[in-house]
């Protein structure tokens, strides 16, 4: 098709050379997009919350991700002297490009773990002058004294003492040791963080906490052994856990924010073979790693010029965070640290080995269950939400089952189609066709076989639903207490309208009197309920809701309940054929 006509999609990614020239691949549309001076790289114009300049420094600023490890290993030089200029014209008070003064909360603070990790892999190929390293140690050290979110954005400051010691200029341990001691408190057990909010648990354990920790214990063995041992330990053991929220191809589920950074799905395996940390068989990191890579390139997630796009699967605004700007994609790059690893090193040399792993899984400390076949893995979590206002968050943590084939939809209004409920229930008052899904929770329980919760999802109604999973179908059995008439609607998984050049026909659509359907060649999406009376139908979602299709179908099944407590159970299935692409 033309929009794969790009370079990269013909790349097998089986070696590291092919890493590295999927690497300079992504990086050579970007060349011809840096602002004068080179310290910013505008990429689009779409907005963040912190404006346009720091978004500018924020793209500069994820590119060293993917770089330095290069650099760090004598390649990909031919951007060193661009990205050199950036640097010190970026913090030199004096320069035109000047990045500015650091303020609490400052998304600037994010964006200087790059600059101190391409200091700790490679700052003397910087050759900086006196006067230069003291403009970059200033400027960095603006992160001392700053409010910053009590969360993973601790690990920066960290990193960026750590970077100050790597190159022998002044550091304070005092700050990395009081930061640290802050982020043992997010620790909570079998390896599992949580980010700020112990109702959080996504891909930030991994590219976050982990990441950052296993960094640290990296450049920090020999001063602080005690905690990078710490980090050591917890990674290899969350390790273990995280296996099963890839497929075996490599495909990862599609749960939580910040799903824009894409491939950063498979850092977290990049930096455990960097740290050096054998938790798993060499073969196994790498398997994860390349066949992560061999998924993301083989989907829509270039713009016509080369450019990583804001979405997921595909271009997608409507899925992004208020912290998305056009360069933010590129934290994916976090993937390539595998690449200050020489070519003779375990993790290339070794045959990819697809681990051998169990069909059920329950994760305590994920606060979820998984179940998975060879063609996708379904997620059913509990007890997870985010109180940030971030974008679309009760839909990225709350609904009922995740998969990693049919995604999960982002609402855009509040109609059963602009709300694209899938997965989900979804409550109205009767008759305004206005709905909603839950919004945090009372109470929740994860055993190896079910999972319960309790929400309201609006004053005067609660909801109590335990799910248990029967692979590729599960079973919800609700507990619905209203003092006055609602409307409900149970959401099915969302299926592509379209596969190819194949559409959704009639003929593929089936309403019973208990039941909605979808059965298409390339997958069967249904919900069927047998102990009260309801209304099966079809919702055609609004475009660009779900993650992975840009057209999807719900069957879903809507209920009108009076006041009182109802008890009912529905089926539902979400099945793809085997060796889908």
């Amino acid at each position: 098709m033309e929009r794969f006509n790009l370079p990269i999609y013909q790349n097998p990614l089986k070696t590291r050379s092919d890493v590295v020239q999927a690497l300079l691949a992504m990086m050579e549309p970007v060349k011809a997009h840096f602002t004068p001076g080179f310290a910013g790289i505008h990429l689009g114009d779409h907005g963040a919350h912190y404006g346009e300049k720091v978004a500018e420094m924020e793209a500069f600023s994820r590119m060293l991700w993917g770089m330095a490890p290069l650099w760090s290993q004598g390649e990909g030089e031919e951007y060193l002297p661009l990205f050199r200029e950036g640097l010190v014209n970026g913090t030199n008070p004096e320069h035109p490009a000047y990045w500015g003064q650091v303020r609490d909360y400052d998304q600037r603070i994010v964006e200087m773990a790059a600059i101190a990790l391409t200091l700790m892999l490679c700052g003397k190929k910087l050759r900086l002058t006196d006067q230069e390293a003291k403009n970059l140690h200033t400027w960095l050290s603006g992160v001392d004294g700053k409010q910053i979110p009590r969360n993973n954005w601790y690990f920066f400051r960290v990193l960026v003492h750590t970077a100050f010691i790597t190159m022998g200029w002044d550091a304070d341990l005092s700050v990395i040791q009081e930061d640290l001691a802050f982020l043992d408190t997010c620790y909570d057990t079998d390896g599992w963080y949580f980010d700020g909010q112990p109702s959080q648990r996504d891909y930030y354990i991994p590219f976050g906490m982990h990441y950052y920790g296993l960094l640290y214990s990296h450049f920090m063995a020999k001063r602080d052994p005690e905690h990078a041992e710490i980090f050591r330990q917890r990674a290899a053991q969350f390790a273990q856990d995280y296996l099963y929220w890839f497929e075996d191809g490599g495909r990862a589920m599609c749960f939580g924010r910040s799903l824009t950074y894409r491939f950063g799905q498979c850092a977290f395996f990049s930096a455990l073979a960097f740290a050096g940390v054998e938790a798993l068989p060499w073969g196994v990191m790498k398997s994860r790693v390349l066949g992560n890579l061999r998924d993301w390139l083989s989907q829509p997630i270039f713009t016509s010029e080369g450019l990583l796009s804001v979405g997921y699967s595909y271009p997608n605004l409507c899925m992004s965070e208020n912290y998305n700007a056009p360069g933010s994609p590129y934290w994916a790059f976090k993937a390539f640290l595998c690449l200050a690893l020489p070519e003779d090193h375990p993790f290339w040399t070794s045959p990819e080995i697809v681990p051998q792993l169990e069909k059920e899984a329950c994760l305590p400390a994920a606060r979820m269950i998984l179940r998975r076949d060879e063609s996708q893995v379904q997620m059913f979590p509990a007890g997870h939400s985010c109180v940030c206002q971030l974008g679309q968050v009760a839909p990225k943590y709350e609904k009922l089952v995740y998969s990693s084939r049919f995604g999960y939809s982002v609402s855009r209004g509040d109609s059963l189609e602009e709300g694209a409920f899938d997965s989900c229930l979804a409550v109205s008052e009767a008759g305004e066709d206005r709905y909603r899904m839950q919004r945090g929770f009372l109470d929740y329980r994860v055993s190896a076989q079910q999972t319960w919760r309790r929400f309201q999802p609006m004053p005067g109604v609660t909801v109590e639903v335990t799910v248990t999973p029967d692979f590729p179908s599960h079973r919800r059995e609700y507990v619905i207490s209203t003092d006055r008439e609602i409307d409900v609607a149970d959401g099915g998984f969302a299926i592509s309208a379209q596969w190819e050049d194949q559409l959704c026909t009639p003929d593929m659509v089936e309403l019973t009197a208990c039941s909605a359907s979808v059965r298409a060649p390339w997958g069967t999406s249904s919900i069927r309920c047998e102990d009260l009376p309801c209304k099966p139908v079809l919702i055609n979602a609004y475009p660009n809701t779900n993650l992975l299709f840009p057209v999807t179908r719900i069957p879903t099944l809507c209920f009108t309940l009076q006041p009182g407590v109802h008890r009912f159970s529905t089926v539902v299935t979400g099945s793809v054929p085997a060796r889908m692409p």
